[in-house]
C-alpha cells in the first residue's frame, strides 16, 4: 500500500520535472527581441509619400552633410543625425503642395548617403517650399514646409551663417 502511494508521488515529481525541463527550453530568445524595432507614425507617414526605398536611404543615413550658399557643408554627428531625420519625418510636412508664384530657390541642403545611394532635401524658405531630389538631379517630391524647425536647427549647426538668423526673424513677423 504504501509502496503504490510512493510509486504515484514518484510518477508525478517525475511528470512535474519532465513539465519543468520541456517549459525552460522553450523560452523566447532575448536577441528575437531585440531585432525588431516597431515604425513610428511618423516613419509610416515618410515611406507613404515618398516611398520605402527613398525612406530607406533617409532613415538609415550613414553620413547626413548640411550646407547653405554662404556656409560649406558640414558633416553630422550621430545625435545631430537623428535630430535631421525626425524633423524631415515629422507628419505634417507631407500635407500638402500648393501652387505657389515664384522660382524655388533653395538656401539649405541637407544631403542623406547611404551605400553609395544619395537623397537631397532643399529647402526654399521664401515660398515655404522643400523638395526631394535624388543624386541625378530628379525631381522626385515637393511638398509645403509647415514648420519653421529645420529653420531653427540649421542656424545652431551653422551658426556662422548670418541669413538663417534673418530668416528666422522675418518668421517672426
Amino acid at each position: 500500500m504504501k509502496s503504490t502511494i510512493f510509486m504515484r508521488h514518484l510518477m508525478i515529481i517525475e511528470l512535474l520535472a519532465l513539465l519543468f525541463t520541456t517549459t525552460s527550453c522553450s523560452a523566447k530568445n532575448k536577441k528575437n527581441e531585440t531585432d525588431y524595432t516597431p515604425l513610428q507614425r511618423s516613419e509610416v507617414m515618410l515611406r507613404k509619400a515618398v516611398g520605402d526605398s527613398i525612406a530607406n536611404i533617409v532613415l538609415k543615413a550613414n553620413q547626413v552633410e548640411i550646407s547653405t550658399d554662404s556656409c560649406a557643408s558640414i558633416q553630422l554627428n550621430a545625435d545631430e543625425r537623428a535630430i535631421v531625420k525626425y524633423l524631415i519625418a515629422d507628419t505634417c510636412n507631407y500635407s500638402s503642395d500648393t501652387k505657389v508664384f515664384g522660382e524655388f530657390i533653395p538656401y539649405l541642403c541637407v544631403k542623406f548617403k547611404h551605400r553609395k545611394k544619395v537623397v537631397v532635401v532643399l529647402y526654399d524658405f521664401r515660398l515655404h517650399k522643400w523638395m526631394m531630389k535624388g543624386a541625378n538631379e530628379k525631381l522626385l517630391r515637393m511638398y509645403d514646409l509647415k514648420s519653421t524647425d529645420i529653420l531653427r536647427f540649421a542656424s545652431i549647426a551653422l551658426p556662422k551663417d548670418k541669413y538663417l538668423n534673418e530668416f528666422i526673424k522675418e518668421q517672426a513677423k
